[in-house]
């Protein structure tokens, strides 16, 4: 497929999933691809995650490819500069002093509801939100996550809009009908959904419901009720100007009941379908910037104008949307 030619910036601002907080043990790191450029992850020896510019500032190693956590730092596999949380280097073991210029980019990290996330910011501003713990996630009435992830040749504002297309449901998916969909934006940017719709299963459909809420562009947090309770973590993060990472992290309602625990894996393995349908639309659509649009399909142009925000950098021709 040769290269689209995107009207939008490809890297929005706010905190991204990088990893599972499982997939990283304490003294461990991690080489990470997200944004364009190469990082290290790394748990520290009291169990904090760092993010650090991937190569060292001597001679270019990639930190993550035999470094050694130290501490709350990390060594060098090639001559073992040590370098801090902080991104400067605090010891040169053969040197007699360290240089003014010794230090890397850090980046703002955090672990929470079982994700290491990192801060994304064009402009190099801090953080001005925080993504809240999930009441679910770590309940004895709720299931560990089951964890999927796909590399998608798309860009995050284009895939963005498809959860306030409510009318894909029935034609792509099969849905028994088109869901309703219901928005609000706060002042804060956070984007709240709520659907209700009919869900599929052995017996006929049963009525449900759809709420989702999203924590900037890389994280929302969806609550499905109808067959069987279902919380679904969406997370995206680009890894380059043509491809972005999505994991999906599923928690379900415990239950006795074996009738019911096999509708919730059917239902999770129905969410699984339906994403890799949309995955066919998303790497081979053409991105309109003037679509033609009916009152029918919904908040599709206000997602379009809310989401902006997001980004730094030129929207071309989007004005007259």
């Amino acid at each position: 497929m040769k290269q689209r030619d995107w009207p939008f910036p490809a890297y929005p601002n706010g905190w991204f999933v990088v990893a599972w907080a499982d997939e990283l043990a304490q003294g461990e790191t991690m080489p990470l691809e997200y944004f364009g450029r190469d990082y290290v992850l790394y748990r520290d020896d009291e169990g904090e995650p760092h993010i650090l510019e991937a190569h060292c500032r001597h001679l270019g190693a990639h930190l993550a490819y035999g470094g050694l956590v130290d501490g709350t730092g990390l060594r060098c596999p090639f001559h073992a500069w040590r370098w801090g949380p902080d991104g400067v280097c605090n010891d040169i073991p053969y040197g007699k002093r360290i240089p003014e210029q010794a230090r890397i980019d850090a980046f703002e990290t955090r672990e929470v509801n079982g994700f290491v996330l990192l801060w994304h910011h064009a402009e190099g501003k801090p953080p001005d939100y925080e993504v809240p713990a999930i009441a679910e996630y770590g309940s004895e009435d709720w299931t560990p996550y089951t964890k999927l992830t796909w590399k998608v040749k798309s860009r995050m504002y284009d895939m963005g809009e498809n959860a306030v297309d409510h009318v894909h449901f029935r034609y792509l998916h099969g849905a028994s009908g088109s869901p309703t969909n219901e928005q609000k934006v706060a002042e804060d940017g956070t984007v709240s959904n709520f659907s209700r719709m009919k869900m599929t299963t052995p017996k006929g459909p049963v009525e449900g419901s759809i709420a989702s809420r999203g924590h900037g562009p890389g994280v929302g947090v969806v609550h499905v009720k109808g067959v069987v309770d279902t919380v679904i973590v969406t997370a995206s993060v680009p890894i380059d100007e043509e491809h972005v990472r999505v994991r999906f992290s599923y928690m379900q309602r415990k239950t006795d009941d074996p009738k019911l625990e096999r509708l919730g894996q059917a239902m999770l393995k129905d969410l699984k379908k339906q994403m890799e349908q949309d995955i066919v639309v998303f790497e081979h659509k053409k991105y309109h910037t003037r679509p033609l649009l009916i009152p029918e399909d919904g908040a599709i142009a206000k997602y379009r104008r809310n989401a902006r925000r997001w980004y730094t950098g030129d929207f071309f021709q989007l004005d007259d949307e």
